[in-house]
């Protein structure tokens, strides 16, 4: 992953005293700092919780079940599916936000700061899913070695979120420009990586999985028109 991004993600710090609320006050900081504070007037909590019962639908999850997110963040995510009463465990490349984490996540199995290719697989969950990090990383080869790494992980899901869709690149690019002054200087050395679906068919065919492109987004959130979701499981 690129340094810059790395540099900007451990920049990010908790508020003073915004993890000692209630958990639906800490859930809001952990995403904040996951980055959904850039654009627009923020995200209500109703579509954060619709969403992860979305995604934790198509991973075939319920209470007792155990899982990896492969880019945790500060552990949003984990946070909440560990209220729900599952196994969880994680891994983000920025040091500042899985000490956030750490102190939030106090169950989780394993939590640690690692490259999203170095991911441990010894210790296997019933699903792995990452939310808006394939956009990071460098090039499609790494994206692959993800992959291999987190199918060798899971159990029986894979799951991949908010994918920066090829066909849309232009659009996505435009809109961008046209809503951050300066956008092409505020962001040089700042690059998105983009996938089409037949990325996905093409390492499913190749690992016998059953692929879907199932419909799901985050209310209210600007880059829902450039973006698709991936989930795959075994036969």
């Amino acid at each position: 992953m690129g340094n810059k991004w790395k540099e900007i993600w451990n920049r990010r710090k908790p508020a003073a005293g915004e993890l000692d609320g209630d958990w639906q006050h800490v859930f809001l900081e952990l995403k904040r700092l996951n980055g959904y504070d850039v654009m627009g007037d923020g995200i209500p909590l109703d579509a954060f919780l619709n969403f992860n019962a979305g995604l934790m639908e198509h991973l075939d999850l319920t209470e007792g079940k155990s899982v990896y997110e492969v880019g945790c963040g500060a552990g949003a995510n984990m946070y909440l599916m560990q209220c729900e009463g599952m196994i969880v465990g994680g891994s983000d490349y920025a040091e500042g936000l899985v000490e956030t984490a750490q102190r939030i996540v106090l169950e989780a199995r394993e939590l640690a700061v690692m490259e999203a290719a170095d991911i441990p697989t010894e210790e296997k969950y019933d699903a792995v899913y990452s939310c808006g990090v394939f956009s990071y990383f460098p090039d499609h080869a790494y994206a692959t070695r993800v992959l291999e790494r987190m199918l060798e992980k899971s159990r029986y899901a894979v799951g991949i979120t908010e994918l920066h869709d090829r066909t849309k690149r232009q659009e996505y690019l435009s809109f961008r420009r046209a809503n951050i002054p300066h956008y092409d200087e505020r962001y040089e050395g700042l690059g998105r990586l983009f996938f089409r679906r037949s990325f996905f068919e093409e390492f499913a065919a190749r690992h016998n999985l059953h692929l879907v492109f199932p419909s799901l987004e985050l209310a209210e959130y600007w880059n829902n028109p450039f973006v698709f979701t991936a989930f795959m499981y075994r036969k």
